[in-house]
């Protein structure tokens, strides 16, 4: 017998061409969350009780948009699926990390740092599968810390 916990929470919904605010405000929630977009209106988390919390969250503002939603606890993929949604998800935080990186170069003030910290406490919030870049960006933002000190 098959596992029936979910290992998903999958949402779809559909928005009016009305006005782009709440298309906007769902793509900002979703990149947020840490989402895999499958098509322009579906998206998949992991399963977890806060990550189902805030997509029933979502999927009422969408609601209260105009729009409709629904949202699918899933405990099962395809293998290749499921491989796929977790490649993407590594690959978008992967590029995040890769920004903090790149901004942690050099000498920076106090304030950059912390912002920089911040930042990398966002993209870890939304790092569900630990993308490779997350090692590397800790220590960036290390070294970025231990100039700024030494200044």
């Amino acid at each position: 017998m098959k596992n029936s916990e979910p290992k998903w929470v999958v949402l779809t919904w559909r928005l009016p061409s009305t006005s782009s605010t709440p298309r906007v405000t769902t793509w900002r929630t979703l990149h947020r969350m840490g989402a895999a977009l499958l098509t322009p209106g579906a998206a998949a988390v992991p399963y977890s009780e806060d990550l189902l919390e805030q997509t029933e969250w979502l999927a009422q503002r969408i609601v209260e948009s105009g729009g409709e939603a629904w949202v699918l606890p899933v405990s099962e993929l395809r293998e290749r699926d499921e491989a796929e949604i977790r490649a993407r998800v590594r690959s978008a935080r992967d590029e995040e990390y890769g920004v903090l990186r790149a901004k942690a170069v050099g000498r920076l003030s106090h304030r950059r740092v912390v912002a920089l910290e911040h930042g990398y406490r966002s993209v870890i919030a939304r790092d569900h599968f630990r993308a490779a870049g997350r090692s590397q960006a800790r220590r960036a933002i290390d070294k970025a810390r231990l100039r700024e000190r030494a200044t």
